[in-house]
């Protein structure tokens, strides 16, 4: 990507009322279910309520979300009655996605951290190939290895992650640990809708100009 497309893309995740006002509804909603148990914490009994409200709300949103980007991104169209459409139609591929994505990059967290990292970027094009191309979910999985086979891609990939995870943990960390507590929590949700709208927006880029390798 040159630097005017990064801008475009820019533009696209953090100015679209659209799609900062569906970051925001979303990251509130995950922010409160966090405060059940931290999505790492899993031998807390509650943790199960976080991870399965992430696990059926976290289709939902993307399908409304990257129905979206997909327009902005001249790729087709981008209403709310698509988005409801696509939720429809690809709810439990999505589910059957985020639960085997969850799993596989758990074990490789738990067995070494560069593999959970690997895989969690490997795998990291399956919405796209979903909601974008009508993928089954184990076609989806593969298409995404596919697009992301070479290295430059998943430097790319990871590069994105570590910049908008790593200001979302940062930011979250400043606001608790500086401003009051009520301004903490608003500050650190807006900072994760930044980085759901960036990581998606600029995720479903990459997936449109990648064919597989």
């Amino acid at each position: 990507m040159n630097s005017a497309q990064v801008k475009r893309l820019v533009r696209i995740a953090f100015l679209d009322p659209y799609l900062i006002t569906l970051s925001l509804a979303f990251s509130t909603v995950l922010f409160a279910t966090n405060q059940q148990a931290n999505l790492y914490d899993i031998q807390n009994p509650r943790w199960v309520i976080t991870m399965g409200v992430l696990i059926l709300l976290s289709p939902v949103a993307h399908s409304f979300f990257l129905t979206r980007v997909r327009a902005v991104l001249g790729k087709g169209n981008g209403s709310l009655r698509d988005g409801m459409g696509a939720s429809a139609a690809f709810y439990s591929r999505l589910v059957g996605g985020e639960v085997v994505v969850s799993l596989i990059a758990a074990a490789g967290l738990f067995l070494l951290l560069l593999p959970g990292i690997y895989l969690g970027v490997r795998l990291s094009l399956y919405k796209q190939a979903i909601l974008f191309d009508g993928k089954t979910m184990t076609a989806a999985l593969r298409e995404s290895m596919a697009r992301t086979a070479s290295w430059p891609v998943i430097g790319m990939i990871f590069l994105l992650f570590t910049l908008l995870y790593g200001m979302e943990v940062l930011v979250g960390y400043l606001a608790g640990t500086f401003l009051a507590e009520g301004w903490g929590i608003v500050i650190a949700v807006i900072a994760a809708a930044l980085g759901f709208s960036g990581i998606n927006t600029f995720l479903s880029a990459i997936y449109f100009v990648r064919e597989p390798q």
